[in-house]
């Protein structure tokens, strides 16, 4: 799908945006002028101008020197053409301007001004050294080129992970050498497994694993091979130089320090730096014990332009004020292209940024400063990163991000390296399109941001458990809205599903507004966070468009009560104190929190949104009585004047206006043409959404228990075969369920018997009439080997129906030893509104967890939830 907009919300805008006039450019009292054929010692004049920006700054200087700047400020307007950096321009703070008197440094208009932070490469021959020939694929044989950059006088080759010199041509990234070409292979096995457990998922801590297939025996000789890998989570990639191949084995070893969460079969690789897999035109490699680059052109060498990364990075200002960059290409630089920090009042404006090491712009310790129609692409890392006020005084910095493109970053640092990072207090990301990157969008930490009208697809392709926007971890970080922002067509690394908007880790207190999320999997996610809103937003074929969970109160227990103990001992939450103005004024709740249940999401709002699809509810059973639900369109058409995507405009009878919906300005979302745009009209192309994986298949059918039974527990999530095993007995007590369960444990590891389900041993029993309807809940029944019993509402059972059922059944446990304890279960089916009578078939699972082995032992694995009884089997009464 390619247009000048991805969906057609976009046409909206732009139909609107071609009304907006051009800013005009404020006129200057000075223009000093340079160009590439100027000369420093000439006089700055457009017919006699200077040669380079460091001239020109400082003759800016020199005329605050001699009686201040001239009401209108002065502009350094460079002519079109290349201009080679070896270093960047610095500007401190004597070299700022005022309110009436800024700085500009711009672009002469209609023309291109190029800042290039790399040098061209020249030189270029054939190889015809036998020994790399022979080393080369036939194919790439009297395709490759080979230049000596020490030839050149370019010495700095710096490293392959590190200070990271990089080829481009023309003007666009080339690959350094890797197999495979595309794409990733897996790990097949682990030399040491079983050596990290994370919640039942194992792994290895040493960085020594199994793969398929002989191609690295093509590796031998090569002098620094390199791997790079997805080791042990989706979302936590790391590059290792290889210490060792053992091709006979095919065994893999890199060089500690290994990855901090380990090493996990199946997770995913590709190598590098590879002279040898050389096999396809725009690969590269360089040699850097001689000096030479070898590359396979993806056209004629003499015809293009083929430039290295050589200067660290292009403009600095420290301490600057009112000072302003315009219309400028920034490229080929080693790290990122624009840092600011301090100062007010300054701009990037109009200016591409691309083919970078690092970010683009970065902003730190300012204030009132932006970046605004920027285009920015085939960046090495993130895009803008905006940090400034102050937390402790909740004082804002105004620092904005406006009316940006930006696409296809985090080119060489995958993960955490975001289109837009926000951090401080009181900053803006707004009309930003962002699209095509491997991980998240927008980043942000702070207080009181706002980030509005940006529209933001196809990211988080090469992640799981990852978010379009991403905030975590903070009790304090109050007062964020996201608002009127259209995300679309993001569901993960091979489908396996990503997040919308994801406020995880109990972070708290923001608002999620007016959005559209369309093709969004867990769109709004609130992971334990207390005090959000979700307002107003449209969700359509979004799986599980809405979840919260209560995960302080189970695994992430242990994490909160480090918050809870810092806040009773010091009065602080990471360093903030939070009892005392101005966070107790703004926020009266966190005066409170310690005391109230402080591991409960509490004060979550969740009203007059629009639910499209099936299963948008995945508020957990733990959290659904602390979450205000209301005004909600759900199951219902909610009449858009065309099906989504063509619009997501309510007709006048929209059932949702009754209900207080409140229309989104959809005509505002995304960029809009001005004078600061450096690009118009803009394209982008929605990314192919890959299908997700089909369910892991179970072997067999559903089991059915006909009563009087005796079943084994053995097997885990997935169905595959785990012990030590349990047993239960399940009999038809008059009108009654009794259960009686066995549990052998790990003698060697003691036996936790609280009464927490995840963190504690515990049973569970699931049950199910699928007699009554697709609306029959599910009951979950869990106890501990404490004695402690609980009737969870998790599975979405009413509370009243989970109270009655928990108060009418019975439980008992013993611990009979270091290496088991028994339970049983008499459960009324009167109480669960089953009348075994007529109700004779039951969907059922019954579930026992075991910490020892961080194991969920389950008659029938689920894939899933192990209440999820719909996936495992049946309870079959007596006729």
């Amino acid at each position: 799908m390619r247009s000048r907009t991805a969906l057609a919300i976009s046409v909206l805008l732009a139909a609107s945006c071609a009304r907006l006039e051009e800013k005009a450019m404020p006129p200057h009292a000075v223009v000093l002028h340079v160009a590439p054929g100027g000369a420093d010692a000439n006089p700055g004049t457009r017919a006699k101008p200077f040669a380079t920006l460091e001239r020109a700054r400082d003759e800016v200087r020199a005329l605050k020197k001699a009686g201040g700047l001239p009401k209108g400020g002065v502009a350094v307007e460079l002519a079109g053409g290349v201009y080679e950096r070896s270093k960047a321009l610095e500007l401190a703070a004597e070299d700022s301007g005022s309110q009436d008197s800024p700085v500009v440094y711009r672009a002469r208009k209609g023309q291109e001004v190029r800042l290039i932070g790399g040098r061209v490469v020249t030189g270029w021959r054939p190889v015809t050294d036998a020994a790399i020939l022979d080393r080369l694929e036939p194919a790439a044989r009297g395709q490759v080129m080979q230049a000596d950059l020490k030839a050149l006088g370019i010495t700095d080759l710096g490293g392959v992970n590190a200070n990271r010199l990089e080829l481009f041509f023309n003007d666009a990234p080339m690959t350094l050498a890797r197999w495979p070409n595309e794409g990733f292979v897996k790990i097949t096995g682990l030399v040491e497994p079983d050596t990290v457990n994370v919640r039942g998922t194992k792994g290895s801590k040493t960085g020594q694993f199994l793969y398929d297939g002989d191609r690295p025996r093509r590796w031998a000789g090569e002098r620094e091979p390199w791997v790079h890998g997805y080791w042990f989570w989706d979302w936590s990639d790391q590059r290792h130089p290889v210490e060792a191949i053992d091709v006979e084995k095919r065994i893999i070893a890199v060089k500690p320090p290994y990855h901090g969460y380990g090493y996990r079969v199946g997770q995913w690789f590709y190598a590098l730096n590879l002279l040898s897999e050389m096999d396809q035109p725009g690969e590269w490699y360089l040699d850097r014990e001689t000096g030479v680059l070898y590359f396979w052109p993806p056209s004629p060498i003499e015809k293009g332009r083929a430039v290295v990364s050589v200067a660290e990075s292009l403009v600095t200002m420290k301490g600057a004020s009112h000072v302003t960059l315009r219309g400028f290409t920034l490229e080929a630089c080693r790290g990122t292209a624009i840092s600011v920090e301090g100062g007010s009042h300054c701009a990037v404006a109009a200016c591409t940024l691309r083919n970078l090491g690092g970010s683009a712009i970065r902003i730190a310790g300012a204030t009132d400063s932006r970046v605004a129609g920027c285009d920015i692409y085939g960046v090495g890392d993130g895009g803008i990163s905006l940090d400034g006020g102050d937390r402790k005084t909740l004082t804002p910095a105004r620092l904005a991000a406006e009316n940006n493109h930006i696409h296809h970053y985090g080119r060489w640092n995958r993960m955490y390296k975001a289109a837009i990072q926000i951090g401080g207090v009181g900053n803006r990301a707004a009309h930003n399109l962002i699209h095509n990157a491997p991980h998240m969008a927008v980043g942000f930490s702070g207080n009181d941001h706002v980030i509005e009208f940006n529209e933001i697809h196809s990211v988080c392709h090469e992640s799981n458990d990852a978010g379009a926007m991403y905030a975590g971890r903070n009790w304090t970080m109050r007062g964020t809205v996201v608002r009127h922002n259209y995300l679309h067509h993001i569901n993960g690394f091979e489908g396996r599903g990503c997040v919308g908007v994801y406020l995880d880790d109990m972070f708290c207190g923001t608002d999620i507004v007016g959005n559209v999320f369309y093709k969004v999997t867990m769109a709004a996610f609130i992971g334990g966070g207390r005090d959000c809103t979700v307002a107003n937003n449209i969700f359509v074929d979004c799986p599980r468009a809405l979840h919260i969970d209560s995960r302080a109160l189970g695994w992430a227990k242990p994490h909160t009560e480090g918050w809870v103990k810092e806040g009773k001992e010091k009065g602080t939450h990471l360093g903030i104190r939070f009892m005392e103005p101005p966070y107790s004024t703004r926020w009266p709740q966190l005066l409170t929190i310690l005391d109230d249940e402080p591991f409960a999401p509490k004060g979550n709002v969740v009203e007059r949104n629009i639910f499209v699809g099936d299963r948008w509810n995945d508020v957990d059973g733990r959290a659904k009585p602390y979450v205000a639900m209301k005004d909600n369109l759900a199951d219902t058409d909610p009449l858009f004047v065309a099906r989504p995507p063509a619009s997501f405009e309510l007709r006048k009878d929209s059932p949702a206006w009754k209900l207080g919906f409140q229309r989104i300005p959809f005509d505002r979302i995304g960029l809009h043409k001005d004078a600061d745009r450096a690009s118009w009209p803009v394209e982008h192309t929605v990314r192919p959404m890959p299908e997700p994986p089909a369910p892991k298949p179970r072997p067999g059918p559903p089991p059915v228990a006909k009563l009087p039974t005796k079943i084994v527990l053995e097997q885990g999530i997935h169905g595959e075969k785990i012990g030590p095993t349990s047993t239960a007995t399940l009999t038809l007590d008059g009108a009654d369920l009794r259960v009686a369960i066995d549990n052998a444990v790990d003698p060697k590891k003691p036996l936790r018997p609280g009464p927490t389900w995840g963190q504690d041993d515990a049973v569970e029993v699931a049950i199910r009439n699928p007699a009554a309807g697709k609306a029959a809940p599910i009951f979950v029944l869990r106890g501990f080997p404490s004695g402690h019993f609980e009737s969870s509402t998790e599975a979405g059972a009413p509370e009243a129906a989970a109270k009655k059922a928990g108060d009418a059944a019975k439980f008992a446990a013993k611990i009979e030893g270091k290496d088991r304890w028994t339970a049983e279960y008499l459960i009324p089916f009167a109480a669960l509104g089953i009348d075994p009578a007529k109700h004779k078939k039951l969907e059922f699972n019954l579930t026992v967890r075991k910490t020892a082995g961080n194991q969920w032992l389950m008659w029938r694995g689920t894939g899933g939830y192990s209440w999820e009884v719909a996936n495992a089997g049946f309870l079959e009464l007596a006729p």
